[in-house]
């Protein structure tokens, strides 16, 4: 059966969504949604942050991460922490900021903060300019803060030379700001309105929003990072400031195969059957599916920022020493498990460029006033933040 390309028919961009069929994925999505909006009000401003700190690394990372670029995670929450003015004396602001990140977490940021903010193709060009602040991408130059003019054709491909698959073709150049205005045209069409029930579906307005902004593939480069920040808009609107701690980049690239696949069998249709061409209903699901996936993470960051205020709030009259300070904030930026091997005296006189001896006499304090918990002994002792289920 012979297939083509979705915005070569006669009826693009006009998808259709079988709601019914929807209903109840939705409805999952949007008692998940309701969790994090209760969470997300229990934590307060300095909770809320922490948790943006948390969800925005995460997002970073793993929106770059499908696109084969690796980002330290360090280095990303250094830049993240900073922003949001976090413990700028704790060990993650301290870490030195990968330029490739920057632009990155600049974008993420006024998508996720900015979201009241009409979307338009300047907007969208300078997020894209912000991916490549050198103008290439590794040896190649591209063109940046414009929409692409090459007449050659946009392909999304895979394999070797010689033996290239075709995932994806982009409407030609020519074709991409007419294209563009049209799907701006639709979000500001369908932005949610003040009487939530007269307004899309928020997910399934995301996972339009996606695939049309994906098909389009408006730039030379940076097409799918900026096609993600602009889900992060659609979502912020839909859910407001929670949507700080919510991010779906992080799903996306655990399911990164599939992803793929799923966004190259909707950005098709098959020819003979035309009543159900521009059906969108299956990449809804599996979008809503991921949405869902990303609001139990959502809610699991935020329980990690509530166990941290309490832990926090617990030790008050009990105060540190600056070395101290700093190794605590890189223990509890690193979450649950997360600093590897745990701190030793080794690593705490590294981090707090102590001689041994007095990482040793800060630690054994520290344990004393309950800010850690010791797993070991000798050579092997290991000291984590003492909040239970982070050993």
């Amino acid at each position: 059966m012979a297939s083509t390309w979705i915005w070569l028919h006669p009826q693009w961009p006009q998808f259709a969504v079988d709601l019914e069929k929807l209903s109840p994925l939705l409805s999952k999505a949007s008692r998940l949604k309701g969790e994090v909006l209760g969470r997300a009000a229990a934590l307060g401003l300095d909770g809320l942050s922490q948790a943006m700190c948390e969800a925005w690394t995460a997002e970073a990372v793993s929106t770059a991460a499908i696109e084969g670029q690796g980002l330290n995670p360090q280095s990303v929450r250094s830049s993240v922490a900073r922003r949001l003015g976090l413990d700028v004396h704790g060990g993650a602001a301290q870490q030195p900021i990968e330029r490739d990140a920057e632009g990155l977490i600049d974008v993420l940021g006024d998508a996720t903060l900015n979201f009241q903010t009409p979307l338009t193709a300047l907007r969208l060009k300078d997020w894209q300019a912000a991916l490549f602040p050198t103008g290439r991408t590794g040896l190649r130059r591209i063109d940046i803060g414009t929409f692409r003019t090459s007449t050659e054709p946009m392909q999304v491909v895979s394999g070797r030379h010689g033996r290239l698959k075709v995932h994806h073709e982009a409407p030609p150049s020519g074709r991409v700001s007419a294209e563009i205005d049209s799907l701006l045209a639709w979000l500001k069409k369908t932005t949610p309105a003040t009487d939530q029930t007269a307004s899309m579906d928020g997910v399934v307005r995301a996972a339009i929003a996606h695939l049309w902004f994906e098909t389009i593939h408006p730039f030379d480069d940076g097409n799918g990072r900026v096609g993600r920040a602009v889900v992060q808009w659609v979502l912020s609107q839909d859910l407001g400031a929670p949507a700080r701690v919510l991010t779906v980049a992080r799903q996306i690239e655990l399911a990164r195969n599939d992803y793929y696949l799923q966004l190259e069998a909707a950005q098709r249709y098959n020819s003979e059957d035309e009543p159900s061409a521009l059906d969108v209903t299956p990449w809804c699901a599996w979008f809503a599916e991921q949405f869902c996936l990303a609001c139990v993470h959502a809610n699991k960051t935020i329980d990690v920022s509530l166990e941290r205020l309490r832990f926090l709030a617990r030790q008050t009259g009990k105060p540190l020493n600056a070395r101290q300070h700093k190794v605590l904030s890189t223990l509890l930026d690193a979450g649950p498990g997360g600093f590897e091997g745990g701190m030793t005296t080794r690593k705490y006189a590294a981090i707090a460029g102590a001689p041994k001896i007095t990482a040793a006499r800060d630690l054994a304090e520290m344990l004393s006033l309950g800010y850690l918990a010791v797993v070991g002994a000798g050579r092997s002792t290991r000291y984590y933040p003492a909040i239970d289920g982070w050993v």
